[in-house]
């Protein structure tokens, strides 16, 4: 099976417009909008496809929206794909996206906790006295160094962000972030200024992070399908409490994307889809491993190829064969009529279906998951063991990928 990560964007990736083409192909989506304007208190279609990119730039405005878009790219994405991943991960509020995919919060939860988590950093903001910088080097320990060398009492200036070998982000108040700047520029090092007032990922975040702490104590986790990867370890959350206190300490911690990226590539990790507004993981996943195939799901052709990747039809087939090949030890007509000859029925009717409809599907996940019940329940009635149950089912993922990455 080709092991998958999914990934979600944070701040940044937002741009008027987004999501547009996923509303327009996916039944779910007006009944998700819906629920986010009910709990923003705000018509978020409206804002997300129609509002101005200054207001869609404000924090407390930025963070549901990206929120909701990127939650409905992973929805879209199991409807036309339908294959889940083994890990998620987010960059920043990505995580919140991340938790909802995995099934650690529901969509109202998650929404509830980032509107308060925008409205709190945006009001951390307001004073003006911070500011960010992207630097385009590898050389951590340098970067360490000159930060500290421009720190000051109530002044500090720290890294915020490993995001990939060659992309570190530097936060905190502006004069000494300024001074940092000014002096690798002095070095010779590409420093872009990031369009941001607020100090985001520095010890300048307490504040909102003790607002934020309140908010997450009335919150229950849930066990998630798949794992999902903290921003502040680069490491699967454990349970409940450590994902209380890693969704804390990412306000005032460095967001380890380089990190999660390596994490992902040591566990096999083969193909990464990144689930929301633009290509900003794609690029840094690529900049950050050789292994990693990453692909964004905001443009037109990457979904292409995932579509190409995982065709529908050939598990169909797969499944198909895998059930009917089995060799059976289970002579009973009756058992074998319905737990045979029924299931291979139905896979039947779904690929002429499939055919009729010119490879369209209104549900690749309902329609994968019903395929593998079917290749199951045969096995079962055949009378097969367990641990050959459990290969089959693996070569049928395995078989059905068609290109090599």
């Amino acid at each position: 099976m080709v092991t998958t990560a999914w990934l979600f964007p944070g701040q940044g990736s937002q741009y008027v417009g987004m999501g547009a083409a996923w509303y327009a192909r996916y039944d779910g989506a007006k009944a998700l909008f819906e629920e986010a304007s009910d709990l923003a208190g705000y018509d978020m279609k409206s804002l997300c496809f129609e509002g101005s990119a200054a207001q869609l730039s404000r924090t407390s405005f930025t963070q549901p929206a990206l929120l909701t878009v990127s939650v409905l790219a992973s929805r879209v994405y199991l409807h036309e794909i339908g294959v889940e991943p083994r890990y998620s991960a987010g960059h920043s509020l990505g995580e919140y996206s991340a938790l909802v995919s995995s099934g650690v919060l529901t969509f109202a939860e998650a929404l509830g906790l980032v509107i308060q988590r925008g409205k709190f950093m945006e009001e951390a903001a307001e004073a003006g006295l911070g500011s960010m910088i992207a630097v385009r080097t590898s050389d951590q320990l340098m970067l360490e160094e000159l930060c500290r060398r421009h720190s000051s009492d109530g002044q500090p200036a720290a890294i915020a962000g490993y995001n990939s070998g060659s992309q570190l982000v530097v936060s905190g108040h502006r004069n000494a972030v300024a001074s940092t700047a000014e002096e690798l520029e002095r070095l010779g090092i590409e420093v872009t200024r990031l369009a941001v007032s607020g100090p985001f990922h520095s010890v300048l975040m307490q504040p909102a992070a003790e607002s934020l702490e309140e908010a997450l104590n009335k919150v229950t986790f849930k066990e998630g399908r798949w794992a999902v990867i903290s921003n502040t370890t680069a490491l699967p959350y454990p349970d409940a409490a450590a994902i209380r206190r890693g969704l804390v300490d990412q306000m005032t911690t460095p967001v380890k994307w380089l990190q999660t990226v390596r994490f992902l590539a040591e566990e096999g990790v083969e193909l990464a889809v990144e689930l929301g507004p633009r290509t900003v993981l794609k690029n840094l996943t690529r900049d950050s491993s050789g292994q990693i195939r990453p692909y964004a799901y905001d443009r037109e052709a990457d979904a292409e190829s995932l579509a190409d990747l995982f065709p529908v039809r050939q598990f169909i087939e797969a499944g198909f064969s895998a059930a009917v090949s089995a060799p059976n030890a289970n002579w009973n007509e009756e058992e074998y009529a319905q737990g045979v000859l029924e299931p291979v029925r139905r896979m039947r009717e779904m690929l002429s279906s499939y055919t009729e409809m010119n490879g369209s599907v209104r549900d690749a996940y309902g329609l994968r998951q019903d395929v593998q019940e079917c290749v199951r329940q045969v096995l079962r009635t055949k009378k097969v063991s367990e641990k050959e149950q459990e290969e089959t089912i693996r070569r049928l993922f395995t078989d059905s990928f068609t290109k090599s990455l």
